[in-house]
């Protein structure tokens, strides 16, 4: 099943579905793009969320899917903005995906070391799980080990102040960049 069938069927039933199978599609996926943001809607829906805009936010976090519907970070934002809009269905089917998302990263270890590091297909997804933490980014280090690379991210815990150093493997969006380096740097000669 492509990534797109899968998709289908997700955001037909979200509840209970295999988003680490959905996940693992999009890696493999013509449409797995981990550097491609829209910054502009990130910021459009960073302003619009304070000022209570739902409209701009909506409109934002309509973009923000269209690049990747996996944006977890989106489907937090359309949680909390239907709920202000009382609509309750919308709500519920937004965190659902969230949930399955985070829940299918989760899944992939606990980030306490190399061997049980966090498998993310993007780099804003390792803040987004650091916030569901509690936990605030300090530092950050990209590293090769044993083969695999990792981004180690020194943070603190925001209400004991602890800190915490937390491992994500980063091998699925750093061959992707590898990958479409390389062409890039082919297609310049």
């Amino acid at each position: 099943m492509t990534y797109h069938d899968l998709l289908a069927a997700v955001q037909q039933h979200p509840a209970g579905a295999d988003f680490h199978a959905l996940r693992m599609a999009y890696a493999r996926s013509e449409a797995y793009a981990p550097y491609n943001h829209d910054l502009d809607a990130v910021e459009a829906l960073r302003d619009a969320l304070p000022a209570a805009d739902y409209a701009a936010a909506l409109d934002a976090i309509a973009r923000l899917l269209a690049v990747s519907y996996l944006d977890i970070e989106a489907h937090i934002a359309a949680d909390y903005v239907y709920l202000q809009l009382d609509q309750p269905d919308r709500s519920a089917y937004h965190r659902a995906f969230a949930q399955g998302l985070l829940g299918a990263i989760y899944d992939t270890g606990d980030g306490q070391d190399f061997s049980s590091a966090f498998i993310v297909l993007a780099v804003p997804e390792e803040y987004t799980l650091l916030r569901m933490m509690g936990l605030r980014p300090r530092s950050q280090a990209l590293i090769q080990h044993e083969g695999h690379w990792f981004d180690v991210i020194d943070a603190t815990h925001a209400q004991t102040g602890a800190p915490v150093r937390v491992y994500f493997n980063i091998d699925i969006p750093h061959a992707w960049l590898q990958t479409h380096s390389a062409g890039r740097d082919h297609d310049a000669e």
